[in-house]
């Protein structure tokens, strides 16, 4: 009774350890890790940043359509002698003033460069958005590529378990022989030779496998831990014989493949550049506006309080005798008239049109069309450049499927009958009937077969994807 808890006690740790175990296994599909790859990856990211790019140059391009619309503000102060704006008079004391006001302007006509320059960029964000799908394309592609690798060399390396394992039952039952001096020892050792080999191709196996872990965890930009594993893809029993032209394909898949696309839409937006260059030599018309005011410290407000007699310098005589005039003068309050009334009183506009011929700008609008020109032919040569080069791809991808396919119906042929023989081989073997060196022979003849036979069965998935991928243009 004593012993039943700690029993029960292992029982649960050991179900807790299994239990960690299992949630520490991470299962990759091939889904999953194109799914990484396109959040991960860098050049991905530079591309949408790069489409993010073009998209804020349409928006400005389009926004240039708009008025354009400042404000000022000048404040100063001076010392000394200067002219009172307001009474045109010399004043000599500390004056503040100030100049405020809102400008306008719109261009009205330009050559039509603003509208050739929207459509330009337009252009240009619709070929960064087929970059950004053309870069999933690339990256996925290599994804399934090294994926592949990986389950290839899984299979390679089941194929190269089970050859030591049939090796190391000949070992074994060659030492039994051998101790009771029934074969040569010459057999056990030749045999004893391939199970070093047989060792040998095992490391080689595991060491492809761990590199092909590699390159996709560099491709997904993570790491993998060492519970990670890989779901298995399904290899067809039998390869269709399906009906395959590149001419068929490359007709369907020109139509939406993303690089095609995007070199269609960079020369679409170099030629509307080229137009755009030519308003530098057409006449430009702009319409200008201006409200404005101001204000000066030293401006007063004169306001008549009254009147009083005062002396003046013209003199009458009457009887011999000198007397003054006297004469009214008007008595008046000067008042500093403030900042909001100035304002308001001083305000002033204007609006006007502005003609501009360009006659000579040291041949900078000539050699800016010569560029634009450049450009909308090197545009052209860019695109033809990348049909010819994905038609390139899809023949000698569609080639290489076809090859894909023979290959593998002499290679499954060939698995057939190296393993028929390999059975007799080994059965005779085992009797006596055949040589260590015939046996090894034809050991690895099957073994070789086997090997080939599943790379060339992950060599065609990998072409069947790319080539469903480049027909659609999509993943």
């Amino acid at each position: 009774m004593k012993a039943k808890p700690h029993i029960l006690f292992l029982s649960i740790s050991i179900f807790f350890i299994s239990s960690v175990k299992a949630q520490d296994t991470i299962v990759y599909t091939l889904q999953k890790c194109i799914d990484i790859a396109l959040q991960n990856n860098l050049s991905l990211s530079m591309s949408k940043n790069q489409k993010d790019i073009s998209e804020a140059s349409l928006w400005q391009s389009r926004a240039s359509l708009l008025p354009s619309i400042s404000a000022y503000a000048n404040q100063g102060m001076s010392n000394g002698k200067s002219i009172n704006p307001f009474t045109n008079t010399f004043i000599n004391q500390e004056v503040n003033t100030g100049q405020y006001g809102i400008n306008g302007s719109l261009n009205l006509f330009s050559g039509l460069s603003n509208f050739n320059n929207i459509q330009q960029n337009a252009y240009n964000y619709k070929a960064g958005t087929f970059d950004v799908e053309q870069s999933k394309i690339d990256n996925s592609i290599q994804v399934i590529f090294a994926y592949l690798q990986i389950i290839s060399n899984q299979e390679l390396l089941k194929q190269a378990q089970l050859q030591l394992e049939v090796t190391q039952i000949q070992v074994s039952r060659l030492n039994s022989l051998e101790n009771n001096s029934a074969i040569s020892p010459s057999i056990l050792y030749d045999i004893k030779g391939q199970l070093a080999n047989d060792k040998i191709n095992l490391v080689n196996t595991k060491s492809a496998l761990n590199t092909a872990k590699l390159n996709l965890a560099q491709l997904l930009n993570m790491n993998f831990t060492s519970n990670s594993k890989f779901q298995y893809i399904e290899i067809p029993s039998e390869i269709q014989s399906e009906a395959i032209n590149s001419e068929t394909i490359y007709a369907q898949a020109i139509k939406n493949y993303p690089s095609i696309k995007s070199a269609e839409y960079r020369k679409k937006s170099a030629l509307k550049n080229l137009h755009s260059s030519y308003g530098l030599i057409s006449p430009s018309l702009n319409l200008y506006a201006n409200l404005g005011s101001n204000y000066s410290s030293a401006a007063f407000f004169q306001k008549r309080i009254g009147s009083e007699d005062i002396a003046t310098d013209d003199y009458v005589t009457i009887n011999g005798v000198s007397s003054n005039v006297i004469s009214p003068q008007d008595k008046y309050q000067f008042d500093k008239i403030s900042f909001k009334e100035q304002v308001n009183n001083n305000l002033n506009s204007y609006i006007g049109l502005n003609l501009q011929i360009n006659i000579f700008n040291s041949l900078k609008s000539k050699t800016q069309i010569k560029i634009a020109q450049i450009n909308y032919k090197q545009s052209q040569e860019q695109q033809k450049n990348t049909e010819t080069r994905f038609k390139s791809e899809i023949e000698q991808i569609t080639n290489d499927l076809l090859i894909s396919k023979e290959k593998y119906e002499i290679l499954k042929e060939q698995v057939t009958n190296y393993a028929e023989s390999f059975r007799i081989g080994n059965s005779k073997f085992e009797k006596g009937a055949l040589t260590i060196l015939e046996f090894i022979t034809a050991k690895s003849n099957y073994e070789k077969s086997k090997t080939t036979l599943i790379a060339c069965q992950y060599d065609y998935i990998l072409r069947k994807k790319v080539l469903d991928i480049y027909t659609f243009g999509k993943l």
